[in-house]
């Protein structure tokens, strides 16, 4: 979710409609249809025959500048993906992302739970605003699933998480954004099903952070206690 200016007067502002208008989505599928269908058609025939069979269970925000097949390189099959305002999972039972991942690691078996957060997070800049306290109890539908964020804030009062080798950030969102991650993988390990497979050491829970200007994936390292830059591997071309 993309985040606003910190000048506006709410962070849940809808943004200024373009001069332009975007093409509909029908003109990406008939680009779709002329130049990508025959190349995927007949992968994605074996898997229509044969079924899904992801390895990996991927988390990440809605924003639109996220496109987790792209940071993955990953094709059709490859991942079975959540994605939701803040890449959240809420630490009390909700049923859309709980069923996700409940089908996820019992139904298809995945081995790896990836959670990747990103730069400049509209979802976690309208929570250190107080978006989650708005309009009393009742609230709104986005005020209501901004609320699953707030051990997020706990959290990153008391152990932001940084990047390894670099002093703290000063900025309030970046910390929020890092830190997020961590708090959603905590989340996870609370799931039962989880909880279940990690007893088993058949499962595996990573933490990735997009910073969007750099294009710069980082992922999370315990031992290190901070997130570390993912360099490409030395033999590759």
């Amino acid at each position: 979710m993309q985040s606003t200016p910190t000048t506006e007067t709410s962070p849940l502002s809808p943004p200024a409609v373009p001069a332009t208008a975007a093409p509909d989505a029908l003109t990406g599928i008939r680009d779709f249809q002329r130049h990508t269908a025959p190349l995927l058609r007949p992968e994605l025939a074996r898997l229509a025959r044969e079924g899904q069979s992801p390895s990996q269970l991927f988390i990440t925000c809605a924003d639109s500048r996220m496109v987790p097949n792209v940071i993955t390189n990953s094709g059709p099959g490859e991942l079975f993906t959540v994605r939701n305002i803040g890449n959240l999972v809420p630490p009390t039972a909700d049923d859309s992302v709980f069923a996700a991942v409940e089908y996820a690691v019992d139904v298809l078996g995945v081995r790896h739970i990836t959670v990747c957060g990103h730069s400049g997070c509209g979802a976690m800049q309208s929570l250190l605003h107080g978006a989650h306290r708005r309009d009393g109890r009742a609230g709104t539908p986005l005020t209501r699933w901004l609320r699953h964020g707030q051990d997020s804030l706990h959290r990153v009062r008391h152990t932001p998480a940084r990047f390894h080798g670099r002093s703290p950030s000063t900025d309030p969102l970046e910390r929020l954004c890092l830190t997020n991650v961590v708090q959603q993988l905590e989340n996870l390990r609370a799931h039962p099903s989880v909880a279940r497979r990690m007893d088993l050491g058949t499962i595996r829970l990573t933490g990735l952070y997009f910073e969007l200007t750099t294009a710069q994936t980082y992922v999370w390292s315990p031992g290190n206690r901070g997130f570390v830059p993912v360099h490409p591997r030395a033999d590759a071309a």
